[in-house]
């Protein structure tokens, strides 16, 4: 009689490969885009996950609700960084902040380089953001304060 255990240990192998590809394919995991596809085969992998106030921890002198800033002078911003999943996923946060009624300066900090722009009422700015996070900071220009909002990036 031939020794079976071999074939045993193949068709232990077949059928973990095809559980792993069912659950990969059809599974909801993080990151999946929209139609069951995984997130690396998404056509909008590129454009990354939303970056939300739940991502930002404000200085006392921020109010962060909901995708809402208001400050007075001067907020500084940290976006977390990204915890969980493996080193090699993409783990992209992108919005576009908008400056409200009054101008304002904007630096952001990413990977240790600082960049500054001034926004004036209405002006809007991409921010995107790594698995590190980084932080921003907003200087308001007017004594009364300012607004920034967060809104989604296409």
């Amino acid at each position: 009689m031939a020794d079976r255990k071999p074939l045993i240990v193949l068709g232990v192998l077949a059928v973990v490969a095809i559980l792993l590809f069912v659950l990969g394919a059809f599974g909801a995991g993080r990151g999946a885009a929209a139609g069951g596809m995984p997130g690396w085969a998404s056509p909008h992998s590129s454009s990354g996950d939303q970056l939300t106030s739940a991502d930002l921890r404000g200085s006392s002198a921020c109010d962060i609700t909901g995708a809402t800033i208001t400050f007075v002078g001067g907020c500084a911003v940290e976006v977390a960084p990204v915890t969980g999943g493996f080193p090699w996923e993409k783990a992209t946060r992108r919005a576009i902040l908008t400056a409200g009624p009054q101008p304002m300066n904007l630096a952001v900090t990413l990977a240790g380089k600082t960049l500054r722009t001034d926004l004036d009422p209405g002006d809007d700015v991409r921010l995107t953001y790594t698995r590190d996070g980084g932080t921003f900071v907003l200087t308001c220009l007017s004594v009364s304060g300012c607004v920034a909002v967060l809104s989604r990036d296409a």
